[in-house]
């Protein structure tokens, strides 16, 4: 009787694209998460250094910088003149697990290459928990201190409460007030998040992670398939 040695498997090349595409994509993911710590820090070191910065003049920060994006948490200061029209809708939100409300208002800008730039003057603290709160009037604003906003990086459709002014043309941010000359009753500055959390360069690790654990998935049963 002949002995009958056992056939080796092949190559597993349908395994190993598999394993690259894999690997390729985890890595890149990791790579976007460095890329996304990278933008955090330098968001959050300009949050910090706002602290301490004083307001420039909103005119002339509009006429200085076009883009928007460039303009993200400039401290500012205007003096708003009146805007025609009925009271702007509160926006929802959410603050430390409670449905909270804020009040927004157009406010006229002077000069500049824009006429008009929305207001968000913060929380209404007595509508705290409400679902679907009534209507309130609040005094316009005069003199606002704050930081701006790019408009698209705001939720609650505030690009759509713009559209009520078909005759002007608003800047595309929100100047999120710090503090108001006179202040006004019932509204609670809330201008920036108490929190950002950065946790980017966990998530990087958790990818890359992932890819190095698949090539020792794969080199295990790469090993397992062709040892004798």
């Amino acid at each position: 009787m002949s002995d009958v040695s056992p056939k080796k498997a092949g190559f597993p090349a349908g395994l190993t694209i598999a394993t690259a595409v894999a690997f390729a994509i985890l890595c890149g993911l990791g790579a976007w998460q460095v890329q996304r710590l990278h933008w955090k820090q330098g968001v959050l070191a300009r949050i910090e250094a706002l602290k301490t910065a004083p307001a420039m003049p909103l005119v002339q920060v509009l006429t200085e910088k076009a883009r928007p994006e460039d303009l993200a948490w400039t401290r500012v200061s205007v003096d708003c003149g009146d805007v025609a029209g009925e009271p702007l809708p509160l926006v929802y939100g959410v603050r430390d697990g409670d449905v909270v409300w804020r009040a927004q208002a157009p406010c006229a800008v002077l000069a500049g290459p824009y006429n008009m730039i929305l207001i968000d003057r913060g929380l209404v603290p007595v509508l705290n928990g409400q679902v679907a709160p009534p209507q309130r009037a609040f005094d316009p604003p005069r003199r606002v201190v704050g930081v701006l906003t790019p408009i698209a990086q705001l939720g609650g459709d505030r690009a759509k409460v713009l559209e009520r002014f078909p005759g002007r043309k608003p800047a595309p941010l929100v100047l999120m007030a710090e503090t108001e000359t006179p202040a006004p009753a019932g509204i609670s500055p809330a201008p920036l998040p108490a929190e950002i959390s950065n946790r980017h360069l966990e998530y990087a690790l958790t990818w890359f992670g992932l890819a190095v654990t698949l090539l020792f998935i794969y080199a295990a049963m790469l090993w397992r398939r062709v040892r004798p």
